[in-house]
C-alpha cells in the first residue's frame, strides 16, 4: 500500500515528508482564514511561498548536508520551520486557536528532532524579526488575538491531530520494526554462536579464540617459533582394535581422548590433531608463557595424563577390557607453525625436525614412560627429576639422540608436597591436594583413618604368611 511505503521510509526521509505535510497544513489554514476573515489582504500569496519553498527543499537539504553534515541540516531546517510559522502567524494576525496550533506544531518538531536550546533561542529571535517584517510590509496591522471562527477551529484541530498522530504512528511502527529486527538479529547471533561453538570443536580452542578476537586471520601463513611438542599413543591399541567390536572400541577411544583433552586444556596446550589413539599437542603458540614455562607445563600435563591413565586402566579392566598403557615423547625446538593447505581448506599445525623427534621418542619409550629430548631436559631440569638414557638411533633423525626419562617432580619441602602417588599390588593411593578444598580435609582424614584401622585388623587376623589365625577354641577342637 502507498501508506505503508511512506511509513517504511528511513527517519530522514520521513522527517522531510512530515515537514512538507506541516507546511501544506499551515498553508491550508491560512487560505481558510482568508475566506473566513473580513480583514484578510494578501494571505493567498502564502501558499505560493510554501510551494516554492517545498520545491527547493530537496536542493537545500543536499547542499547543507554535503557541506556541513546532518546535524547542521537539522538545525537549519528548524530555523526555516520557525520562519514559515512566523509568516503564518503574521498572515492570520495571531488568531488565538491558530496561534496555539502553529506554536504547538513547532514545539513538537523541536522536541521530536532534539533541537538544542541555543538553536531554539536563535530561531525565536529570527522568527520575531520575520513576523514584524511580514506584518509591516505584507499583511498589515489588524486586530490581534481575535477569536478563531468555528469552521477554522475545527479544521485546525483536525490538522494538529493528524500532524501529531502521523508522527507518533510512524515512531511506534518504527519501534516495532526495530524490535522485530533486533529479535531477528538476536536469533541470528545465537545461531551464529551455536555454529561457531560447533565449528570450534574442529580447531584448537586457542586458535579459534584468537580468530574470534580478530587477532588472527584464516589465511595461509606460518612463522618460525621455539615450541615444545608432545606426542603420545596407547601401547597395544592396534591389537585391541582387532578383538573389540566397533562400538566398544569407539567407547574406549573417546573415553581416553576426552580425558586427555581436558588435561591438555587445563595446562594450556594446543591440541594439534588426533591420529587414531595418538595425540599431538604443542606449547608456545598461539599463546606462550615463555619457552621454559611452556616446557614445564608440557611435562606437568604429561605426568597428569599418565596418572589419569591409571584410573582409566582400572575402570576399563573392571569393564572387561584389556589393560592399556601409554607412551609419551616430548621435544623442544624451532618449528614452523601456522596454516598449511589450500585457500579453501587449511590446517593449523607444526612442521619441523622436533615434531618428528617427539614422535620418535614416543616410539622408543617404554610403557607409561615419558621420554624427553636433551633440549627439553635443559629447560625443566630444575623442576623435575630425570634419569639419563643411553643414546639412541631414531628413524629419520640423523645422529645419536640423547634422551631423559621423567621420574617425578621436585618439591622444595617434603611437608609441602601437593601430590602423592603410591601404587602397590592391592593398594593404590593418589592424592592431589591442589584439587582438595579446605572443608574436605575432615572427610579425607576420616577415610584414611578407617583404612588404617582396617589394615590393623587384617594384620591381627593373619600370620606372617598371610594365613588367617585360628582362635584358641578352634585349635582345641
Amino acid at each position: 500500500m502507498p501508506l505503508d511505503r511512506i511509513l517504511d521510509k528511513e527517519p530522514k526521509q520521513f522527517e522531510v515528508l512530515q515537514r512538507i505535510m506541516g507546511y501544506l497544513m499551515i498553508a491550508l489554514l491560512v487560505v481558510i482564514y482568508y475566506f473566513t476573515s473580513p480583514d484578510a489582504n494578501y494571505q493567498l500569496f502564502y501558499p505560493i511561498f510554501v510551494v516554492v519553498l517545498i520545491l527547493f527543499t530537496s536542493r537545500i537539504s543536499h547542499a547543507i548536508q554535503y557541506r556541513y553534515g546532518s546535524k547542521t541540516l537539522r538545525y537549519c531546517f528548524f530555523v526555516i520551520d520557525s520562519v514559515v510559522v512566523s509568516i503564518g502567524l503574521a498572515a492570520v494576525h495571531l488568531s488565538l486557536l491558530l496561534t496555539f496550533v502553529f506554536l504547538f506544531g513547532l514545539v513538537f518538531t523541536a522536541i521530536n528532532n532534539k533541537i538544542s536550546m541555543m538553536v531554539v533561542s536563535i530561531s525565536i529571535l529570527i522568527a520575531i524579526v520575520v513576523f514584524y517584517l511580514s506584518t509591516i510590509f505584507i499583511f498589515g496591522f489588524e486586530d490581534y488575538f481575535t477569536q478563531t471562527p468555528t469552521e477554522l477551529s475545527v479544521v485546525s484541530c483536525i490538522c494538529a491531530i493528524i500532524f501529531v498522530n502521523f508522527a507518533n504512528y510512524y515512531q511506534n511502527r518504527r519501534v516495532k520494526k526495530l524490535d522485530i529486527q533486533r529479535q531477528t538479529y538476536f536469533k541470528e547471533m545465537n545461531r551464529y554462536i551455536e555454529l561457531s561453538n560447533q565449528l570450534s570443536r574442529y580447531a584448537p580452542i586457542q586458535l579459534w579464540q584468537s580468530i574470534m578476537r580478530g587477532e588472527t586471520e584464516a589465511k595461509l601463513e606460518y612463522k618460525r617459533k621455539k615450541i615444545t611438542i608432545f606426542f603420545s599413543d596407547i601401547q597395544g591399541f592396534t591389537e585391541l582394535s582387532e578383538t573389540l567390536i566397533p562400538d566398544d572400541l569407539a567407547f574406549v577411544l573417546n573415553d581416553y581422548l576426552s580425558h586427555m583433552t581436558e588435561i591438555a586444556k587445563q595446562y594450556g596446550g594446543t591440541i594439534d590433531k588426533f591420529m587414531g589413539d595418538a595425540i599431538l599437542i604443542f606449547f608456545g603458540d598461539p599463546n606462550s608463557q615463555g619457552v621454559e614455562r611452556d616446557a614445564e607445563n608440557c611435562i606437568n600435563m604429561a605426568m597428569a595424563m599418565r596418572q589419569q591413565m591409571k584410573f582409566l586402566r582400572e575402570r576399563w579392566v573392571k569393564m572387561g577390557y584389556s589393560a592399556l598403557h601409554v607412551r609419551m615423547g616430548v621435544s623442544t625446538g624451532y618449528c614452523h607453525v601456522g596454516n598449511y593447505g589450500a585457500v579453501h581448506r587449511m590446517a593449523y599445525t607444526i612442521v619441523g625436525r622436533d615434531a618428528n623427534l617427539a614422535a620418535r621418542l614416543q616410539s622408543a619409550a617404554d610403557i607409561d614412560e615419558i621420554l624427553i629430548s636433551d633440549e627439553t631436559y635443559k629447560l625443566v631440569k630444575h623442576h623435575f627429576l630425570c634419569a639419563p638414557q643411553a643414546p639412541i638411533e631414531l628413524k629419520g633423525i640423523q645422529g645419536s639422540i640423547k634422551s631423559w626419562q621423567v621420574m617425578e617432580k621436585y618439591e622444595s619441602k617434603k611437608n609441602n608436597q601437593q601430590w602423592f602417588d603410591y601404587e602397590y599390588k592391592g593398594f593404590q593411593l593418589v592424592l592431589n591436594l591442589e584439587e582438595v578444598q579446605n572443608y574436605e580435609y575432615a572427610e579425607l582424614l576420616a577415610v584414611l583413618e578407617n583404612m588404617i584401622e582396617r589394615i590393623k585388623v587384617q594384620q591381627q587376623l593373619t600370620n606372617h604368611s598371610g594365613v588367617v589365625k585360628l582362635n584358641l577354641e578352634d585349635e582345641i577342637k
